[in-house]
């Protein structure tokens, strides 16, 4: 999804496979929506992260919101995101994404360097706008159909194709191949900051959907999925064709 991060996909990897084998033992005049077969196990995975979002990951981010400066936490998400440069980087090259690649290249040499570490985004004031790629739109984007829809415990909402990649990726991560002291504990505090930071993010627009959603699950899936067609098609995909989302004006 070595490091904590690569430990949690890969008992992820096995709640996948055993959600996939259920598909098949699932109540047979279940009608699931289309793309979602595993419907009945992901409503319950679903309930079980709705729980424990509400019991531990929402509070720690708003407490983290509350009592960390707006700028300490833009410096935590700059930083972050530098990690992530290697891996945007070797998805720009998969996808022939050569002018991309050079930005990214430029971006990560330029924060890692006068933008200390990363926590500085100097290269955005430089109009060198940053932008995200993995391994599940480079699969994607070369035609690997996304698979079943997934919900993954304490994870969220996948697929068969972007999971897939996720769990290739932090494989491969250097951050997670690289041997030096206190990999570990660097391994934890990063999956840590991620998560939280994320969370913190996305206060208002849980809040909103879980407000005034008709059915809640169903439009988390129709968002991401209506997302990932949307990055994959690097934005240029016509979302007038696209299913209606159960629940307006919210943006993912």
């Amino acid at each position: 999804m070595g490091t904590l991060i690569a430990r949690i996909v890969a008992r992820y990897g096995l709640t996948a496979a055993s959600c996939m084998m259920l598909c098949g033992c699932a109540h047979p005049f279940w009608r699931h929506a289309e793309g979602d077969p595993l419907e009945p196990v992901n409503r319950t995975v679903y309930a079980f992260n709705k729980i424990a979002d509400k019991v531990v990951l929402a509070p720690v981010a708003k407490t983290y919101q509350t009592i960390t400066p707006k700028p300490a936490r833009k410096g935590v998400r700059n930083f972050l995101d530098n990690l992530q440069s290697p891996v945007i980087l070797a998805n720009d090259l998969l996808q022939g994404k050569f002018k991309r690649a050079a930005k990214t290249t430029a971006r990560f040499a330029i924060n890692s360097t006068v933008g200390i570490g990363g926590l500085i985004d100097v290269a955005k004031k430089a109009g060198i706008e940053k932008h995200y790629e993995d391994l599940g739109q480079t699969l994607g984007v070369h035609g690997v159909p996304s698979g079943p829809y997934l919900v993954v415990p304490l994870l969220g909402p996948t697929s068969v194709r972007d999971f897939a990649g996720l769990v290739t990726e932090q494989t491969l991560n250097p951050a997670s191949v690289a041997r030096f002291k206190g990999r570990q504990t660097f391994g934890r505090a990063r999956l840590a900051l991620n998560t939280v930071d994320s969370r913190a993010q996305s206060l208002e627009q849980v809040k909103t959907i879980r407000k005034t959603a008709v059915d809640e699950y169903a439009s988390v899936r129709s968002i991401y999925q209506q997302y990932r067609k949307a990055v994959i098609a690097d934005g240029k995909l016509d979302m007038e064709n696209l299913p209606d989302f159960d629940l307006l004006e919210y943006e993912p």
